[in-house]
């Protein structure tokens, strides 16, 4: 639209990243993801950071006897939420509070797996003390013009980080985003559905359209553990017509 050049991609391969001694967390936020950040919010610019994971893990296992919370009506997994310590099921809404030690073996040792919106928060706070974030997601905006409120904040600047699920990939046009970072692009892409590639290939050309959409030239970071993947590489260069022959 206008003429306005496409925001410039690069793709991070996160089997490159240094690990953090004596860490055994996930890096959420690589090198080249936080040199960005610090040099947008140094220019008084905004970004939008996307995982399309909701809460603060994805799973709640028992190392020692290999339990698995799940939901008692849909046998899925329960996302582990920080907020009350509760595992819920985002399929049906199913709720209960999460237990100190494992409900079979009574072990200690419970770990959390995998990454969502809650937990990216957190290390944002961590990583960028005293910068002004907002999460917009399920969890946020369950309230009658929250949705509304959220964006209306981050729209006058109130707000330098809008961090969300694919409610913020869609239809924002924030003329200060200059920086999209795609946190895990693998949540959508290692599904074990056929449209998995073409859902991942909507996902980011649609979020990659929220950065440098007036004057400012947009820029757009996009982690992934399967940088090779032909989805990944052809949103890169936002070639959806050799995205489509590849499909």
């Amino acid at each position: 639209i206008d003429d306005i050049p496409m925001p410039t991609v690069e793709i991070v391969d996160m089997k490159r990243e240094p690990r953090i001694i004596g860490r055994v967390d996930p890096i959420i936020f690589s090198r080249p993801l936080r040199v960005k950040i610090d040099e947008k919010l140094s220019k008084g610019e905004q970004i939008i950071l996307f995982l399309n994971r909701r809460g603060f893990a994805t799973m709640f296992k028992c190392h020692s006897c290999g339990y698995l919370a799940k939901c008692e009506h849909c046998d899925i997994s329960l996302t582990f939420h920080l907020r009350g310590r509760l595992l819920k099921c985002h399929y049906c809404g199913y709720t209960r509070r999460a237990p100190d030690v494992c409900p079979d073996c009574s072990g200690r040792d419970v770990m959390l797996r995998g990454i969502g919106t809650q937990r990216v928060e957190e290390e944002l706070k961590l990583l960028f003390p005293g910068v002004k974030a907002v999460r917009m997601d399920m969890d946020t905006t369950k309230g009658r013009m929250a949705h509304d409120r959220v964006l209306s904040k981050f729209g006058s600047g109130e707000y330098s980080i809008l961090l969300g699920t694919q409610m913020v990939a869609k239809g924002l046009d924030f003329p200060n985003v200059t920086l999209v970072g795609v946190i895990n692009a693998d949540t959508e892409l290692l599904l074990p559905d056929f449209r998995s590639a073409e859902r991942t290939f909507q996902l980011l050309t649609q979020v990659a359209g929220r950065a440098g959409r007036k004057e400012k030239l947009g820029e757009v970071i996009i982690q992934t553990f399967t940088p090779e993947h032909y989805s990944l590489q052809y949103a890169r260069k936002h070639d959806y017509e050799n995205f489509f022959k590849a499909e």
